[in-house]
Formats: C-alpha cells, sequence, structure tokens
C-alpha cells in the first residue's frame, strides 16, 4: 500500500512539472501563437499544404489563404485567373495586381517563421 503511494505521487509530481513545462512554453511563445488570433484554422488550412496542393483558403476567413513560405506562384496564377487581373508590382509586403477597371491589393504577413498568410483585398485606386 505504502508503495502504491509513493509512485502515485511520483506521477503526480511528473504530470505537474510536464504541465508547467508545457504552460511556460505556451506562455513564452503566447504573441507568435496567437499572432493572428485562434491559430486553429490556419493550423488547419496549413496541414492540408502539399506539393500538389501549394496553397489553401482559411475555413471561415474570405480572402485569407496560406501557403508555405516563400511558395506563391500557384496562389499568384490563381489569382490572376479568378479576377481577371495581371501581377504587377510589389510593395514591401503588399502586392498590386490590376486590370483596367480595378487595382487588387493582396498583403503578406510571415507566420509562424514557416508559413505566408495572404489576404485578398480590393482597393478601388
Amino acid at each position: 500500500m505504502k508503495r502504491e503511494t509513493k509512485k502515485s505521487r511520483i506521477y503526480t509530481l511528473c504530470a505537474i512539472c510536464v504541465l508547467i513545462l508545457f504552460t511556460s512554453v505556451i506562455m513564452s511563445k503566447w504573441d507568435a501563437i496567437f499572432q493572428r488570433g485562434n491559430p486553429v484554422p490556419y493550423m488547419a488550412a496549413a496541414f492540408k499544404l502539399s506539393d500538389d496542393n501549394t496553397f489553401e483558403a482559411v475555413e471561415n476567413m474570405k480572402g485569407v489563404y496560406i501557403t508555405k513560405r516563400g511558395e506563391k506562384q500557384d496562389l499568384f496564377q490563381m489569382i490572376q485567373d479568378r479576377y481577371d487581373v495581371e501581377y504587377k508590382d510589389q510593395l514591401g509586403s503588399s502586392y498590386l495586381f490590376s486590370n483596367s477597371e480595378k487595382n487588387y491589393t493582396v498583403g503578406s504577413e510571415i507566420y509562424w517563421g514557416r508559413f505566408t498568410v495572404w489576404t485578398i483585398s480590393f482597393d478601388d485606386g
């Protein structure tokens, strides 16, 4: 009986240590993990990325896509085809697409150092 109590205390102590370690990591990386709010939709979309599927829409967020960092060619081709626009120029972290009627600005943000989140917004400019 005494031996079971001792094992139980050891397991409890180990569980507490793991919980403290996990909480410490979450707290130290809080800003990065939650830089765009709830990370679950972004990670769900990121898990769908592959060699054949280089970009993915983020669920329940209109005009928001995710790619692996540095992979933008397929996304840009989709934008050009869907909106009948042409890529014009990079403006810092934004990219300008245009046709004779409208300009489209596509913003980019590095996410967790491994991904890029793209936001398509419309500009009447």
